[in-house]
């Protein structure tokens, strides 16, 4: 059972919560929990029809789950790494292979490439912007893919880059996103980040102090109004952001972005055990 964190519900006042998100000082360093080789291949984009997908000739491998100690029911299904490139965006995402019905894996891959390329659409075009994002595979099976991404982009006259993360969980068989509410609920998880055993993940200690001063400014509402956002499916009203939070959970625990100032890397990763918590 999740707990929940019981708080005052007092505003400690107001911070700027910055678009984008990535932590320089650890780059985000999810190899530790990577379970899937990649591959790369190509995408071509068009600048003004939507995203066609077309592939390079050679894959240099196709790594199944067989290769990652994953159980003989999901071995044959696989996810190679691709790239969408539009001018000076640079953006990797998952291709999944060997589902067995081939309608759901088209559309799987056709969700999986307009979430990962979605940050696009919230570049004002008379912004010139230049953005590299890498995929990485943290888990894949017949039931579900994890995939976070990690990058920067830099608009044309500005002083520095901004730090980017997301992720993305999809469904496999019900070719549909997952996000914060079905791992856990925003109000918890807001209260967990305002306690004092939040842990923010591969953060140092002057780092973390630096976060907790930073958190000093934010409230429980706020969190939970920024959790309430998170995540993959986007809004479909006019007015939707990016969001400003995301989320997955591998091997029992929660891992989930706020946003913080550009001095502590645009973004910081809170870390729950779900188990035993």
């Amino acid at each position: 059972m999740k707990p929940t964190y019981i708080l005052p519900l007092v505003l400690l006042g107001s911070s700027v919560i910055m678009f984008g998100c990535g932590k320089k000082q650890e780059g985000a360093d999810l190899s530790g929990i990577h379970t899937t080789a990649q591959t790369q291949k190509e995408t071509m984009a068009p600048t003004t029809a939507p995203v066609e997908v077309t592939t390079a000739a050679e894959t240099t491998k196709a790594v199944s789950e067989s290769e990652t100690g994953v159980s003989e029911s999901s071995a044959n299904v696989s996810a190679d790494i691709e790239t969408f490139t539009d001018g000076t965006i640079s953006i990797q995402y998952p291709v999944v292979s060997n589902l067995s019905d081939s309608g759901t894996q088209k559309a799987v891959n056709e969700l999986l490439l307009a979430n990962a390329t979605a940050i696009t659409r919230f570049i004002p075009p008379e912004d010139p912007v230049t953005i590299n994002v890498t995929c990485k595979v943290i888990s894949v099976d017949r039931s579900r893919l994890t995939a976070v991404y990690e990058g920067t982009q830099q608009v044309q006259g500005a002083a520095y880059p901004t730090n980017i993360f997301y992720t993305n969980t999809v469904d496999l068989k019900q070719v549909k996103s997952l996000g914060f509410n079905d791992y856990s609920d925003a109000y918890t998880m807001a209260g967990y980040v305002m306690s004092g055993d939040v842990e923010f993940y591969q953060a140092s200690p002057d780092l973390t102090a630096a976060l907790l001063t930073h958190r000093a400014a934010m409230s429980v509402e706020q969190y939970t109004q920024l959790f309430d956002q998170a995540d993959f499916p986007l809004s479909s009203s006019q007015d939707a952001s990016f969001p400003e939070s995301f989320s997955y959970t591998h091997e029992g625990v929660l891992y989930f972005s706020i946003p913080v100032p550009h001095a502590l890397g645009d973004y910081a990763i809170v870390k729950f055990n779900i188990d035993g918590k």
